[in-house]
């Protein structure tokens, strides 16, 4: 209901899970959220939480109990039309044990279950008595939590008004209200963070916002680097060049990173892995592709392009992709290609990876915390759209066996053995290539003096403070 704005602003605010990313930049470290504690049996099926006592939904709906944590997964998991059913398919029974105890047991394990499940937006927990009182259409309009935020109204600029609520379980937040809007220019977003209209604002990257961001003495700035947020090279799956992982490598190859790094301030986290060692199961024991104008050279000789090849690169109209483009292009240029830049609405742009109607293409791939996020959907052969962001169409029997492994082991160190061999494959078949870990800068002003920059976009409220 709220597509002006992004929901992972709104989130976190309104609602809560069982077990929540604890606010900051790692996605992946997690911390108690409704649920007091928990633990899962030996065999890694049955998961017991225990909820906190007295937590309060917001508009006096009255307090937390097991049995809304069980209606906030059934409605999802016996409606195939809700948009996680899916993703809650492993999940076999949800049950209330007492009125501050919920027992989850699963089909079969799932070593990412706490990440990609209970603490990700499947794992949204709602006021069973609100829903049954407004109706599904309703309380999307209208939801009730039990966050720091209470929902007061979507205005009809699209704008998202939340107060406070005051009997937040973890305290009063400092911040009264707050107003989400949607400002579709990041040049205007940051004049009028500027002029004092707006208190807080992030950008992605935009070279000419951030500069000037940075040298207003009356905004502080905050650069996040979001490890699991992979730019990439994305190639078609009906561009017959592409289909040899010769011209794959060369046009790896054929990149120059570092004149990435210097269009892009602050941006000096380039990606030659999939997965950086920073995260849980990223590596940098995997085959790489360094600039080597030669060698690019090579491979499309062999590959039987001596001359190279026409070749469009598709990409959204917005920064950093545009500024990225014109340099692949430059770059893929000087190995011997003649690359023409299709510049493209983003929605129709996505309309053409989703049917796979494309040359090349460079776009993102945010998937926080747990691995088994990112590899499934970019590289299994059943993440191919709709159902998922494989737009190569990449199948690959080995692949698919150890995503799924990964997904079903549940010892930590076992885990990460697996997708360092995952990635060792990956690297060498090449369906993608990486380019960046994608970074955002957090921008504010008086009177907010502190708050606490969150991974995926996640706006943490609760945190912030004010002169």
């Amino acid at each position: 209901q709220w597509r002006y704005t992004s929901d992972w602003f709104v989130y976190p605010n309104v609602f809560n899970w069982l077990v929540r990313w604890k606010p900051g930049p790692d996605p992946r470290e997690l911390e108690p959220d409704l649920a007091e504690r928990w633990t899962a049996s030996a065999d890694g099926l049955v998961y017991t939480f225990t909820l906190r006592r007295g937590v309060q939904f917001h508009k006096g709906l009255g307090e937390l109990t097991a049995e809304d944590v069980v209606f906030s997964f059934e409605r999802q998991m016996k409606d195939p039309k809700k948009s996680f059913y899916e993703a809650l398919a492993n999940i076999k029974a949800v049950e209330a044990v007492d009125r501050y105890t919920v027992r989850i047991t699963l089909k079969e394990r799932d070593g990412s279950f706490l990440w990609t499940v209970v603490s990700y937006r499947p794992g949204l927990i709602v006021s069973r008595r609100a829903v049954q009182q407004l109706g599904d259409a309703a309380f999307a309009r209208s939801p009730v939590g039990t966050g720091p935020f209470e929902f007061v109204e979507l205005t009809g600029r699209g704008e998202v008004v939340v107060r406070a609520h005051d009997g937040y379980f973890r305290g009063k937040p400092a911040v009264r209200q707050i107003t989400f809007v949607h400002v579709g220019d990041e040049n205007a977003a940051a004049a009028a963070l500027r002029s004092g209209d707006l208190h807080i604002i992030w950008t992605r990257g935009n070279p000419e916002v951030v500069r000037t961001l940075r040298a207003d003495r009356a905004v502080r700035t905050v650069r996040v680097i979001e490890y699991y947020n992979l730019f990439q090279v994305q190639f078609g799956p009906t561009f017959r060049p592409v289909q040899d992982v010769r011209v794959r490598r060369a046009l790896a190859h054929a990149i120059d990173r570092r004149a990435i790094g210097a269009a892009l301030p602050g941006l000096d986290e380039m990606a030659m892995v999939m997965r950086p060692p920073q995260l849980f199961g990223g590596t940098t024991d995997v085959p790489t592709y360094p600039f080597d104008l030669a060698r690019a050279r090579a491979l499309l000789r062999e590959a039987g392009y001596p001359n190279g090849f026409p070749l469009t690169l598709m990409v959204q109209k917005r920064e950093p992709e545009t500024t990225v483009a014109e340099i692949l292009a430059a770059q893929w240029q000087a190995a011997g290609l003649n690359v023409k830049i299709d510049v493209m609405d983003p929605t129709a742009a996505f309309d053409r990876r989703e049917k796979g109607t494309f040359d090349v293409t460079i776009s993102a791939t945010a998937r926080p915390g747990d691995p088994h996020l990112f590899f499934w959907d970019v590289f299994h052969s059943d993440a191919a759209p709709p159902y998922g962001s494989n737009f190569f169409r990449y199948t690959d029997r080995d692949v698919d066996a150890l995503i799924d492994a990964g997904r079903i082991t549940v010892d930590e160190r076992r885990r990460e053995q697996i997708y360092v061999a995952l990635q060792k494959k990956l690297m060498t078949d090449l369906p993608i290539i990486p380019l960046f870990y994608r970074h955002y800068e957090l921008a504010y002003r008086d009177p907010v003096r502190a708050m606490t920059p969150g991974a995926f976009s996640m706006f943490w409220g609760e945190t912030i403070r004010v002169r």
